[in-house]
């Protein structure tokens, strides 16, 4: 039997993605946008590769409440430094940003447009990566 080594994984805080059995998905219910990043940091450590700018869409932290990020695990591909890159400045992004917007934040008709935003930006890189069809 033939070992695959590539796999991905669609880390999200995004209810949208909540019960989508046919993806990949590390549903963080209740997380802020800041500790997606974070937890995209650290799969990016332990040799994951970012797939999405994480700041797609050009939403600040105030903005938008939902942050989905695709990483992809493939034991022949190098350390990811340029996704670390773009991550850290994300980090920094939120960090900097006084009063980001949580799920916990939003009204519920907003947090509904947002997370549908959310999962129509993704859409192109779930299609690039053979996810979705």
């Amino acid at each position: 039997m033939k070992r695959v080594s590539c796999r991905f994984i669609l880390l999200t805080n995004n209810p949208r993605y909540k019960d989508r059995a046919d993806l990949p998905v590390d549903y963080r219910e209740g997380a802020a946008g800041v500790q997606i990043v974070t937890a995209g940091r650290d799969l990016i450590h332990l040799g994951w590769q970012l797939l999405n700018h994480p700041l797609y869409g050009n939403f600040r932290p105030h903005q938008q409440p939902f942050r989905t990020l695709l990483l992809q695990k493939d034991e022949k591909a190098p350390f990811d430094e340029y996704g670390l890159r773009l991550i850290e400045e994300a980090m920094g992004v939120y960090t900097a940003c006084q009063r980001p917007l949580t799920p916990a934040l939003t009204p519920e008709r907003m947090r509904r447009d947002c997370a549908e935003i959310d999962f129509e930006l993704m859409k192109e890189t779930l299609l690039k990566s053979g996810l979705i069809h």
